[in-house]
């Protein structure tokens, strides 16, 4: 699997927790049990394996927790630096125009911020532009991560395999 199609996949697996994503459980666990990497499928794979051992009342409910209601482990991740200040709407203009720059239009359901769809906008670009995103905001994802890491959330496997991407990549 090629670097952009990770990004995609772990975008993916920060989706809601409902039955579409659980039904193709064993389809991603064959593509990661193919990565090379092994800072890198461990953590997915651990990850999916929960995934595929959890009710998925109790997944929903973590997710929310986390991520719904999670003040310092939401996945927006200029909200960290700016919180709801005037600052943050303009960090949220320029990455409005870099997607834009960058043949990638996003509708106004979701912030520009939304971590998921900077993964998916890295996994439609060369890796060139998705360091250059992605170092931006190096900060905040390593923050999100110990966030979740601290909180023992299992969805912190996800940031340990990005962060690992992000590393080989050169961020």
């Amino acid at each position: 699997m090629h670097q952009t199609e990770i990004y995609q996949l772990i975008s993916i697996l920060f989706q809601y927790p409902d039955e579409e994503l659980l039904t193709i459980l064993p389809e991603l666990q064959v593509e990661v049990d193919n990565f090379q990497d092994a800072k890198i499928q461990a953590p997915l794979s651990q990850f999916l394996h929960v995934l595929a051992e959890t009710p998925e009342d109790q997944l929903i409910e973590h997710y929310i927790e986390h991520f719904d209601f999670g003040r310092t482990t939401n996945l927006y991740v200029t909200y960290f630096n700016s919180g709801e200040a005037r600052e943050r709407g303009i960090e949220l203009l320029k990455l409005k125009e870099f997607y834009k720059e960058h043949g990638f239009a996003i509708t106004d359901n979701e912030l520009p911020d939304y971590l998921p769809l900077m993964l998916e906008f890295c996994g439609n670009v060369p890796i060139h532009v998705s360091n250059d995103l992605l170092q931006n905001h190096y900060g905040s994802i390593l923050e999100i991560r110990n966030k979740l890491h601290e909180n023992q959330s299992y969805y912190a496997q996800l940031l340990d395999a990005l962060v690992a991407l992000m590393d080989r990549n050169g961020i």
